[in-house]
């Protein structure tokens, strides 16, 4: 019961964080806010402060930001329709700002605690497009299709996102003799020279994944000074983003099914389970994990909120980007209806996964 709570309020503060964003920067702009919750549903307690109501709800998932004149115009100065167009793009924009905030705080903790590690080939599978296209034990994979990769867990992501894809692999090689010292690269003046594969992903059923056929035994290091940590913990924001981004494209390419697609049920499910597998490890051991979560769900619900979408801060900011470039707003109703639709068909989606969700843990 305890890890399904610690589950749920770490989801809940990520939301929460994210509707913090909107109200502090609604307040510095001078709008009416009229009620700020932590939590959803029947209020527990509330008390009026300064003209806002700030509530505590009975149940512990995420709050809510309630500005005046968000959807229609009343004419009240302090409304936020009444507010110049860049000050309700920031107002709007701070929810998934402060959700990669949150994500780097997370990740500059984990980066701290647990180090780093390079993307080096220890073995290289026989029979595998890795073998055929000349890639070794004791390579580093510098890039793949000109993204450059960080760590390992950048070219894991990459192969799992991009499958049965051409790949233009750049790796570096350690001189001759000196390929079986991993640690090298981790040496500040190491020199390597480069080459060029080029090879496709294949998919094996025993793992259910797309493989080139390279292993890897985790190496982790310490960060060396401030600057690459703090490199280092923004890296993390950066790669869940985009991973939660690019997971849409294999959905609609089919490649991921609906029932690969995890709602909150499921997710704080996973978070429970967690918990209670790595409990005797120690709750500090526990804590970082959720860390771990919190930066993967906070740097995920960023990136996914800042897709064009209606219904979603995105899509409101293409309608602010548009009345700031015309210097004229959108008719307020159609914009409305714009958002009240994919509100709906969002719903409906919500109401699809956790239904899915919910078969899948019960079956």
């Amino acid at each position: 019961m305890l890890s399904i709570l610690a589950a749920v309020i770490l989801v809940g503060f990520i939301i929460l964080f994210h509707e913090l964003g909107h109200f502090l920067l609604a307040k510095a702009n001078g709008v009416e806010v009229s009620e700020f919750s932590i939590g959803m549903g029947p209020r527990i307690a509330s008390k009026e402060w300064r003209g806002t109501r700030y509530s505590l709800k009975i149940l512990p998932l995420g709050g809510s930001c309630a500005m005046a004149d968000e959807e229609s115009e009343s004419g009240n100065p302090d409304g936020f329709l009444s507010k110049s167009v860049w000050a309700r793009i920031s107002i709007i924009a701070a929810g998934p700002v402060f959700n990669f905030i949150l994500a780097f705080i997370f990740g500059v903790i984990i980066v701290a605690y647990r180090g780093y590690d390079l993307p080096v080939i220890t073995n290289v599978v026989e029979g595998y497009p890795a073998e055929a296209a000349g890639l070794k034990a004791g390579d580093m994979v510098l890039a793949i299709n000109g993204r450059k990769m960080v760590g390992y867990q950048d070219l894991s992501l990459y192969l799992q996102l991009h499958p049965e894809e051409k790949l233009e692999v750049t790796y570096g090689r350690l001189p001759e003799g000196q390929e079986e010292n991993p640690q090298l690269w981790y040496e500040k003046d190491v020199s390597y020279e480069t080459g060029t594969a080029y090879l496709t992903t294949v998919y094996n059923p025993e793992t259910g994944s797309y493989m080139i056929g390279i292993e890897h035994y985790t190496n982790y290091h310490r960060a060396e000074n401030l600057g690459k940590l703090l490199r280092l913990g923004w890296h993390e924001v950066v790669i869940q983003g985009r991973t939660a981004i690019e997971s849409f494209r294999l959905l609609f390419t089919g490649y991921v099914s609906a029932d690969d697609v995890g709602g909150p049920v499921r997710i704080v499910a996973g978070i429970g389970q967690m918990v209670e597998e790595i409990k005797p490890e120690g709750w500090f051991i526990v804590l970082l994990n959720l860390i771990n979560w919190g930066m993967i769900l906070s740097a995920s619900l960023g990136a996914v909120n800042l897709l064009p979408l209606p219904a979603l801060d995105g899509g409101r900011l293409v309608f602010l980007f548009i009345e700031a470039i015309r210097g004229k707003a959108i008719d307020q109703e159609k914009e409305s209806m714009v958002h009240f639709a994919g509100m709906m068909v969002l719903l409906c989606l919500m109401m699809l996964i956790m239904i899915n969700d919910i078969r899948n843990l019960i079956f």
